[in-house]
């Protein structure tokens, strides 16, 4: 095996994988409508993070 590869076996390759996909799962695109803002988030009601706005 490389000494570049990062994981010491496949199976903590495979959680890292797993790790990965479940944030992207949960990962939402967030646009205010008053600043044009965009930013990634997790929440479902998230309030802008540049001017505090809810219109997002």
């Amino acid at each position: 095996m490389s000494e570049a590869f990062p994981f010491s076996n496949s199976a903590e390759l495979n959680e890292w994988h797993q790790g990965i996909t479940m944030a992207n799962r949960n990962n939402i695109f967030c646009h205010c409508g008053s600043c044009q803002y965009e930013w990634v988030d997790s929440l479902e009601n998230a309030v802008c993070q540049k001017c505090g706005s809810q219109d997002v």
